[in-house]
């Protein structure tokens, strides 16, 4: 009797075999719908260059209390995979009609014609959890990618990348394309960064609004302000002081509250008058304006006292320099001459 059977469940693999040709993708498990019995069904997929022939492996079944319901050895005979392409979903491995939870799964061996590669020594690695994306992002994503099941966030390792659907892609696969939704990798990316870009500023305060020549200028809403300012290019200053009494140059004030003036030969020939007050060989005096009205000062004699002072002090410092050698070879010569009687007579 003919009988159909219905998707359960679908789990994705949660390792894979490094350097092999072949890759364990997904576990199904499908219920009948007259007997109600669980079939087993796994799916591979054939990251090679060439075409892969058949495939062994080795299968353990657990139920809802740990136990081990099957453990056996399955094979994949008068295949034909071309690279890139899926297969087993359509073949039951185990069928049972208790509940089933975790299927493990073992690669043995893969032909290619008559050439065999053996995979029971090779270790399997984990792989991390994928990251699974907000609805709203979801649903973005997917209207964006024209696509459907995009649940998670692209992610790239060192063995290989995650799709937004889910699947897994080794790097001895090879490629920036998913074989499941079709996806390109590249653009999956771009995709998804263009939609979070938006949310960046819209945690953050308003911005003041920008002048005209920046909008121009074609700056971007939100980026970092380097040490150039848009005000100075209109000429104002980023901080300046000004005084309150001034609010335009003056330079009478300027004049007048002058403390030092330059009188060259030509201004004192227009006023003979005031030329009593320079000196009659000085060409350009420059001098301050108090002391135009000061008595002169008296010669000050603070020069000769300290040549005197520094005389004296060179007189004093020739007298130790000629007489402390002399002095002090004396002394001790006189230290040794008492040393050696004391050696010689005394002891």
């Amino acid at each position: 009797m003919e009988e159909n059977f219905d998707l359960v469940a679908r789990t994705r693999a949660n390792y894979y075999t490094p350097g092999s040709p072949v890759q364990f993708v997904c576990v199904e498990l499908l219920k009948g719908d007259v007997s109600g019995e669980h079939a087993v069904c796994l799916t591979f997929k054939n990251i090679s260059k060439v075409t892969l022939t058949a495939l062994e492996i080795h299968f353990k079944c657990k139920g809802v209390d740990g136990v081990i319901l099957c453990e056996d050895q399955f094979e994949y005979r008068d295949l034909e995979v071309k690279p890139g392409e899926l297969f087993g979903q359509d073949d039951a491995v185990f069928v049972t009609a208790k509940a089933i939870t975790s299927v493990d799964v073992s690669l043995c061996n893969v032909y290619n014609g008559k050439r065999v590669v053996h995979l029971d020594a090779i270790k399997r690695v984990r792989l991390p959890a994928p990251r699974r994306l907000p609805p709203e992002l979801q649903k973005a994503l997917e209207a964006r990618m024209n696509r459907s099941e995009l649940k998670y966030q692209p992610q790239v390792f060192e063995n290989g990348w995650y799709c937004a659907c889910g699947a897994f892609h080794p790097k001895e696969e090879d490629t920036v394309y998913c074989s499941e939704c079709g996806c390109d990798r590249i653009l999956l990316q771009n995709a998804l960064n263009t939609l979070l870009q938006p949310e960046a500023p819209a945690k953050a305060e308003p911005a003041p609004a920008k002048p005209l020549h920046a909008a121009a200028a074609g700056e971007e809403p939100t980026r970092v302000v380097n040490s150039f300012r848009p005000a100075a290019s209109i000429g104002e200053e980023p901080t300046r002081i000004v005084p309150a009494a001034h609010t335009a140059p003056e330079p009478q004030p300027q004049a007048a509250e002058e403390h030092t003036r330059v009188l060259d030969a030509e201004t004192r020939a227009r006023f003979p008058g005031k030329a009593v007050h320079t000196e009659p060989d000085e060409g350009t005096r420059v001098m301050p304006a108090p002391a135009r009205r000061a008595v002169p000062e008296p010669p000050q004699p603070v020069e000769e006292d300290e040549e005197d002072y520094e005389d004296e002090r060179d007189g004093v410092a020739e007298a130790l320099i000629r007489w402390v050698p002399p002095i002090t070879a004396i002394i001790c010569a006189a230290v040794a001459l008492c040393g050696f009687v004391y050696y010689q007579f005394l002891l």
